[in-house]
């Protein structure tokens, strides 16, 4: 299954993510099998980093939570608001086209 995260950042968080960096990269290459694309949120007027989005690949919720919580940005506490939600992957370039049910 796939399992969006939606991280919304707490203010002033843009130092901590610059500390916190090599080590959540560290830990990005160790789970990139599990992790379908992942990168930060920006805020349109600015280019800021306001958050991060993962789409992560687990057999539940709660596997796919628990991976989240190793990640170094996650154990830092930058984000205020996590948004969990089940994702299928049904159309896009990505998925190579149409995958929904009973699509060809």
């Amino acid at each position: 299954m796939l399992v969006m995260f939606h991280c919304f950042d707490n203010d002033n968080q843009l130092q901590i993510r610059l500390d916190t960096l090599k080590s959540h990269l560290t830990w990005v290459e160790k789970n990139m099998t599990s992790i379908k694309v992942a990168g930060p949120l920006l805020q349109p007027e600015t280019g800021d980093i306001i958050g991060s989005l993962y789409v992560l690949e687990a057999d539940s919720i709660n596997n796919a939570h628990r991976l989240l919580k190793n990640d170094p940005y996650y154990k830092a506490d930058i984000w205020k608001n996590i948004t969990i939600t089940e994702f299928k992957d049904y159309a896009g370039t990505w998925v190579g086209g149409k995958n929904w049910p009973g699509a060809r």
